[in-house]
């Protein structure tokens, strides 16, 4: 989506007061309004991490248990896999 700034000019030129990005921009030259956006906007990063952070705390008992059993079953596994190697071996060929 494109705008004609030619047709739809914004009250008192504001266009001219938008930085560009590519320039450098000091602190003092943001405004009070914009810095203030800004700092809600991290304070709601933080809010989501420590969210993500709780949730994980929450699950941790429950992905312990998930990885123990798998754990478990993998080793079940491979001892009946040697068990049977074990087996085989002991048969006299035929």
């Amino acid at each position: 989506m494109t705008i004609d700034h030619t047709t739809k000019a914004l009250p008192g030129d504001l266009l001219d007061d938008i930085p560009v990005l590519t320039e450098a921009v000091t602190a003092s030259e943001i405004p009070a309004a914009v810095l203030a956006a800004l700092d809600a906007r991290l304070a709601e990063k933080a809010t989501f991490m420590a969210l993500s952070q709780e949730l994980m705390q929450n699950l941790r008992p429950e992905l312990d248990r998930m990885a123990s059993e798998l754990v478990q079953r993998s080793v079940e596994g491979m001892w009946a896999k040697r068990a049977e190697t074990y087996k085989n071996i002991n048969r006299p060929s035929e």
